[in-house]
């Protein structure tokens, strides 16, 4: 039996109220690649335009909560999403995500050591990497068991080991060392990786053109959380939370965020890009484009050097934001 290309590749058994996992309050972790979070159940992505039923996605590994089952479906939290519009108080990401994604973590499962920072990453059922289990995408995150010449020994979704080239993956404990400059400049390299996606609203997941059971793409916070995901560093999922949580700046280091509010009302933020430097930026700017790096002038129609916080710009008010650690603080 030759599993699917979406499935983790060891032929996991998904979640079911007949497995026993539809309890509520019980925690789950996803095994497939990718899978849609949808804000009703029964419902399926639209290709690349504006669908509002698409929440977010979720990526092999990641942890989430059951709150219900129904017909196929699981209601869930992605506990590795914090958000706060839903209800108005911090919580992961609620939605409906189909059932065969999911599954009960193992029992003896240890906490993630690695996270992928490439954006598609191949991984192999043995060592000597005859056989291929399956593609994993970047900020997926796993336990390293051990590492082999130039190969991380992982644990996968069902307690099992596979095999992952040591080149697409780093340890979680040697981003966290990173000097401060160095770990923005890998922040900005892994959105870089995004350039020339397209933009899916909801989508938080690297594009791929080998993987095609699944719509993959980013919307703007989309592209800022998993670039900051692949550097070790958890944020909220959504523009305006990612502002909430932000420290605000007067001035802008790369991996910085530059926020727009939406027009005429200064309190909502509708839009995030991430700053890469020398003026420029790297954002997903909306349905039918794609991921670009762009002169802040030719983005706002103002350099740098004239735009600062609470600007109002087109309508639209500006905030400058950082989740990081200044190269000064770092050093103290």
């Amino acid at each position: 039996m030759t599993p699917s290309r979406w499935s983790s590749g060891l032929l996991v058994a998904a979640c079911s109220v007949l497995s026993g996992c539809g309890t509520p309050g019980q925690p789950l972790i996803v095994i497939v690649p990718v899978a849609d979070v949808r804000s009703q159940p029964g419902t399926a992505a639209r290709s690349h335009e504006h669908d509002p039923e698409q929440e977010t996605q979720v990526l092999y590994g990641e942890q989430v909560l059951l709150r219900r089952a129904q017909d196929g479906w699981m209601q869930i939290e992605a506990l590795e999403q914090q958000e706060f519009t839903h209800k108005n108080r911090w919580q992961g990401y609620p939605g409906w995500v189909q059932e065969r994604a999911l599954k009960p973590p193992p029992w003896h499962a240890r906490p993630p050591s690695i996270v992928v920072t490439e954006k598609w990453a191949p991984y192999w059922a043995d060592a000597f990497q005859s056989q291929m289990a399956g593609w994993l995408p970047m900020g997926s995150q796993l336990f390293a068991v051990d590492i082999g010449g130039q190969l991380w020994q992982v644990e996968v979704a069902d307690g099992s080991t596979g095999w992952l080239s040591r080149r697409h993956a780093r340890p979680l404990f040697e981003l966290e060392r990173l000097p401060a400059q160095q770990r923005r400049l890998t922040i900005v390299h892994a959105a870089e990786q995004f350039i020339g996606d397209p933009y899916f609203w909801g989508g938080r997941s690297p594009h791929s053109r080998i993987e095609t059971d699944r719509i993959t793409g980013v919307d703007c916070s989309g592209l800022v959380n998993l670039s900051y995901r692949a550097a070790g560093i958890t944020i909220p999922r959504d523009a305006h939370e990612q502002w909430m949580r932000a420290r605000p700046v007067k001035t802008l280091e790369p991996a910085d965020l530059i926020f727009l509010s939406e027009r005429d009302n200064p309190r909502r933020i509708v839009h995030v890009m991430l700053f890469a430097g020398s003026g420029e930026v790297i954002e997903a700017p909306g349905t039918g484009e794609r991921v670009r790096r762009i002169a802040l002038m030719q983005r706002l129609g103002q350099p740098l050097t004239d735009v600062h916080p609470g600007a109002v710009i087109n309508g639209q008010t500006v905030y400058f934001g950082s989740h990081l650690e200044t190269s000064q603080q770092r050093s103290r």
